[in-house]
């Protein structure tokens, strides 16, 4: 609180007073924050809110340093410090949601805790003769839990609260374990003694190998056809994209629509004065306003410069790209996708070479399910 009402201050003196008239807005709404990047025209509010996330962020980057501190075994992240004081972009204040509550924050400090109270004064409900159990009062939510202290974690998955950052690089985590996951996923080569049977990624630990290999098995069928996938955010990603004629993210330029914001931000790359691309050979000037431009530009001047990586596993045949594998395997060798999938999966084998994956894996809940 002390740190807010510090920074408080500095906002104070920041913002100009309604006594100011013709004050240019790009100036009057800028962060000053070191290493901020952020800008807003809009309105006072966003820099408040944005400012007051920065105090949060400070808090959660202190905490993970001390926990750094006492973890002997843990280097420090690799990543680019200059990233360490970028935070989320956030629309609007901090709603709850409770029942009978709606109340608006623009600190997420107050916000969280709050919320975090909401929990302490929920009520035990009866369930069964001998058990209790405390529900969850969040909207459209109706999970229960045996103890307040499990109710309160839950809560993070509605307020998307994290309780720990990285102090190089800035990344939020949920728990500690994530972040420490995080600097070990950095851990030298020679020492990621963890090896998957399935695509030769190595990992430091056996549990991170664990939770890796979650991702090579498939527990979720998709209702409208057989595309099985092994977690439901995949599922939702694949219904939207493939089953789905909703296009919600609209470019403000011109008439374009896309399915997600990767794709929009590719497109409004085109609509830039300055070339957003070059090509990375020596002695090439190309420059592309696009993604797909300079990816077409690849492929029709270097792709001879480049070794072939994928190799039909039936004749032998070497592509540099997987897309050319794709072409042969279905026009040499009358090879069609697997059910429901939209496309071929290769894996890397271990003299180099990407070859068809042969294999799927599915659980023995959705195997049942499918047979």
């Amino acid at each position: 609180e002390e740190f807010c009402g510090h920074v408080a201050q500095h906002l104070q003196r920041h913002l100009p007073g309604e006594q100011q008239d013709e004050v240019d807005p790009l100036e009057e709404y800028t962060c000053l924050w070191q290493e901020g990047g952020f800008c807003s025209p809009e309105s006072s509010a966003d820099l408040v809110r944005h400012v007051y996330f920065h105090c949060y962020h400070t808090k959660l980057k202190q905490w993970g340093l001390r926990a750094l501190q006492g973890q002997s075994d843990l280097s420090h992240c690799q990543l680019d410090f200059q990233s360490r004081n970028i935070i989320p972009e956030i629309q609007e204040n901090f709603l709850c949601l409770w029942e009978y509550c709606e109340r608006s924050f623009d600190n997420p400090e107050w916000f969280y805790r709050h919320v975090e109270d909401h929990s302490f004064c929920s009520e035990y409900k009866a369930a069964g003769k001998e058990n209790h159990v405390v529900l969850c009062g969040w909207k459209d939510c109706d999970c229960t839990f045996k103890g307040r202290c499990k109710l309160r974690e839950h809560l993070r998955s509605h307020t998307q609260e994290k309780v720990v950052a990285c102090p190089t690089c800035g990344g939020m985590f949920a728990n500690n374990t994530k972040f420490f996951d995080h600097i070990r996923r950095q851990t030298a080569l020679d020492q990621q003694r963890f090896q998957c049977s399935h695509c030769s990624k190595r990992f430091a630990t056996e549990r991170l190998l664990r939770d890796h290999m979650r991702n090579h098995v498939n527990h979720y069928k998709c209702p409208l056809c057989d595309m099985t996938c092994p977690l439901p955010s995949s599922l939702r990603n694949h219904i939207r994209f493939r089953h789905s004629e909703e296009r919600p993210f609209k470019c403000d330029y011109c008439d374009y629509s896309c399915k997600n914001l990767i794709d929009l931000r590719k497109h409004l790359d085109t609509h830039s004065k300055e070339p957003a691309y070059r090509c990375e050979f020596e002695a090439c000037s190309f420059t592309a306003r696009s993604l797909c431009s300079i990816k077409l530009h690849y492929r029709k001047v270097h792709e001879g410069d480049s070794e072939p990586r994928y190799k039909c596993h039936v004749c032998d045949k070497c592509f540099t790209r997987g897309n050319n594998l794709t072409v042969h395997l279905r026009k040499k060798h009358q090879f069609k996708w697997p059910s429901g999938h939209p496309r071929f999966r290769y894996k890397e084998h271990e003299d180099g070479y990407m070859r068809l994956q042969l294999v799927r894996y599915e659980s023995v809940e959705l195997t049942e399910q499918l047979l």
